[in-house]
Parts: C-alpha cells; structure tokens; sequence
C-alpha cells in the first residue's frame, strides 16, 4: 500500500518499482550465494 501510494504520487509506474524489487531481491540472494560457491571450492561437502 506505501509502494502504491508512493509510486503513485512520484508518477513512477508499477512496472519499474516491481522492476527495482526484483532485481533488489536477486542481488541480495545472489550475493551471498556466490560468496558461498567461491569460498568452499575445493572443499567437499561431507
């Protein structure tokens, strides 16, 4: 409700605000993950 009123009020569509979080979501999900990968290479599992 805040985004749309936000969005709204800015004249900033819904697309690009849906565009910002997603790609904030997968920076924050990747990151880590790619952090992760890289560090244990090498290394096994169990």
């Amino acid at each position: 409700m805040i985004i749309a009123l936000a969005s709204y009020q800015l004249g900033v569509s819904s697309f690009t605000i849906n565009i910002i979080l997603i790609t904030s979501i997968l920076i924050l999900l990747g990151l880590p993950t790619l952090f992760l990968l890289r560090s244990g290479q090498g290394k096994s599992a169990f």
